[in-house]
Formats: C-alpha cells, structure tokens, sequence
C-alpha cells in the first residue's frame, strides 16, 4: 500500500500527562556582544545564499497539524525547550539556558512561511474553519466545514453542490494518489473531518447529533460515501461510536454503545465497499496483522 498523501491532524501538547522537573527561576544568560550577533547574521545569510532550489518530484506529501499550534503557543515551546532541553528528549543533557535564543526542529527547516487560519466572521476561530482554510484556500465561518461563507451554521437544508469547497484530499483523489488521515482526535473531529467532509455544522459527527429529517450527511457517513477517487486508503483515530448504531456494544470499553440512530454499521459498510483488502481494525494486534503489501483500505479507530 502506497500513501501519496497523508493529512495529520495532531494535538500539540508538551508533556501531556508526563511529570517534568519544575522550570527554575532564573538562567545564567548566555554570553553575547555585537560580535556575536554580527556573526550570526552574517552565517545566516550564507546559508540562505547557499540554498539550492529542488526541482525534483515529491514522492508523499504529509501535512502535520499541531491544533491550535499558532505563534504564541510556538514561542511557548521553544522557551521551554530551551530551558528544560530534556522536555521533548530525555536523553538531552544540554545545560537549560534562557530559552529564546533556542529554535525548535522545524524552525531550522530551510523553507518557513506563515499562514493566516482566521475565520470569516470572528475574530477568534475554531478548528473548523483554520483546517477549513488551510485544505481549501478559503476563509470560512466558524464551526462549518470544506463549506463557502454563503451558508447559514446548522442549517439543514444547505445545498452543499452549490457550497462546498474542494480540498487537497479531495484532488490528490481525483488524481489517483492514496490518501489517508491520522489524528490524535475523533476521525470525525473538525480537524480531520475538513478534509473529506461538507457540512455547515462541525457537530454533526453521526445522525443522532442533527435534526430529525436532516436533509445534510452527517460527518461519520460522508467518511463512508466519499466520492472522491477510490475512497480514503487509511483513517486511523478515534470516534468508532460515531460509526456504529446506538444498538451495537463498543468492543472495548464496557457499557458503551454506538450513536447512530439510522441502525447503519459503518464500520461494516467500510469492509463490505472494499472487499477483503480492506479491514476495520482497533487493537494492536489487529493492526499488527495486516499485510502492507495486500492493505488497501484500512479503517482504524
């Protein structure tokens, strides 16, 4: 199985649920004069100089997500790495130092830009229309997805033919690439759903979220019937409930059950429309099993 493009949507999270030393209050502060600046501007410059375009064909794209990961929380991060060097690599035995002259791994990249995620109706977004931005080029309103700013949130009559907005996923499709989503998340969060799914409400992860009668697709299911190319190759994350009726035991975790009230298990549809290449998997040992060179659609939750 070949992925030419992966969307990942990942929670950036330092440390999560991992004890660290406390920062100390204060750090002996590095030595510096005009010379020292001097030099590191003029050694930045050559490397800049020296940088030579590549014109060769990328194999995969792979588009990392750190949600909510905009310039301050960066800058956070690379304070604290810089103190505490052993935060993100325990065997790093580098004396903490002030912390902002540090740089972080994907700041000495040879290429950075800056993206403008913001929403079209509020000055502070949410992640439906910052992913919504980033896989379809256009600013949208917050808590709808891969839709136009012409919509009105949670309306169920929205005519997606006339609305929706084409993502990379949905190209990368068109043009015969095998795609896929990871996510820390539910599979049917705003993050990854951006990228397959059309719906003017971020919340509409299975039917028992929307209205009765609700003329829209709910997230789960357009998941199910995408349409572009072949289908999403690999969707591995959570949010399996959103895929399995309200009658169906989780098979896992004691006392839960599905969420759809339309009676539809997903999950099977997912084998039953790709055949026996294709698996619903949710343990390691199911996931262990599966034969890469056979695989071609695996669900994973």
């Amino acid at each position: 199985m070949k992925l030419k493009l992966i969307t990942t949507a990942v929670a950036a999270a330092l440390s999560a649920g991992t004890a660290v030393a406390a920062t100390p209050d204060s750090f002996p502060a590095p030595h510096s004069d005009r010379t020292t600046w001097y030099a590191a501007g003029n050694a930045a410059i050559n490397k800049n100089a020296a940088l030579k375009p590549n014109s060769r064909q990328a194999k995969n794209i792979i588009l990392f997500i750190g949600d909510g990961m905009g310039i301050s929380t960066v800058t956070a991060a690379r304070i604290l790495a810089g103190q505490q060097p052993d935060i993100i690599d325990a065997g790093n035995t580098t004396p903490g130092s002030s912390g902002e002259e540090n740089s972080l791994s994907f700041e000495l990249f040879p290429y950075l830009a800056l993206s403008k995620t913001y929403s079209a109706n509020q000055q502070t977004p949410d992640s439906a229309p910052t992913m919504t931005a980033m896989v379809t080029g256009v600013k949208t309103l917050d808590g709808v997805l891969s839709v136009d700013q012409e919509v009105t949130r949670g309306d169920c009559a929205t005519d997606l033919k006339t609305h929706k907005l084409k993502t990379i996923l949905e190209i990368a499709e068109t043009l015969g690439k095998s795609t896929g989503i990871v996510s820390t998340a539910r599979i049917t969060h705003a993050t990854p759903a951006a990228n397959y799914a059309h719906t003017p409400e971020r919340n509409w992860e299975a039917d028992s979220n929307q209205p009765t009668g609700c003329a829209v697709p709910d997230i789960a299911r357009q998941l199910i019937e995408f349409k572009g190319g072949n289908g999403l190759e690999v969707a591995l994350g959570g949010g399996r409930e959103y895929f399995r009726p309200i009658t169906e035991a989780d098979p896992e975790d004691a006392g839960k059950f599905g969420r759809r009230k339309d009676g539809r298990d997903l999950t099977a549809e997912w084998t039953g429309k790709f055949g026996a290449n294709s698996s619903f998997i949710w343990n390691k040992s199911q996931f262990d099993a599966i034969d890469p060179a056979t695989a071609t659609h695996e669900r994973i939750v």
